[in-house]
């Protein structure tokens, strides 16, 4: 799974969709009281698609974000919010720099995946070209 934005000069390969799909359910369990205000945000984690106009007001939210999950260890992620007792494959298998649910998720080749969305949303802004996901 890729996100990139429509010029293609800016990518992020995810790896694959459960990735995401963790990412969404730990905010949408952890940060339920929170919820409307990032609504932007979440769509974004949801669909992948981002249109320029928007960037920066996403990307915000998703700043907002890693500041709510910071204050979670890894061990309270939620792999699937439809099956909250579903482990997650790197459940037993955490490297000691992930300090909290801020830092968990990365990108395939090991970056920060929040802040590379957060990234890329601010690029897209700027060049005024929209981001997709597949």
């Amino acid at each position: 799974m890729v996100i990139y934005s429509e010029d293609h000069k800016r990518q992020i390969d995810v790896g694959t969709s459960d990735t995401i799909h963790a990412v969404y359910s730990t905010i949408i369990v952890l940060l339920e009281d929170k919820i409307d205000g990032i609504t932007q945000a979440l769509n974004f984690i949801r669909t992948g698609n981002c249109v320029p106009k928007k960037g920066y007001e996403t990307a915000r939210q998703i700043n907002l974000i890693r500041d709510a999950l910071s204050a979670y260890s890894p061990d309270k992620a939620v792999y699937d919010y439809m099956n909250l007792k579903k482990q997650a494959p790197w459940a037993e298998n955490l490297s000691p720099v992930i300090t909290s649910c801020a830092n968990l998720f990365t990108t395939a080749d090991g970056k920060d995946l929040l802040f590379e969305m957060i990234s890329i949303l601010c690029y897209a802004e700027i060049c005024n070209v929209s981001v997709f996901m597949e």
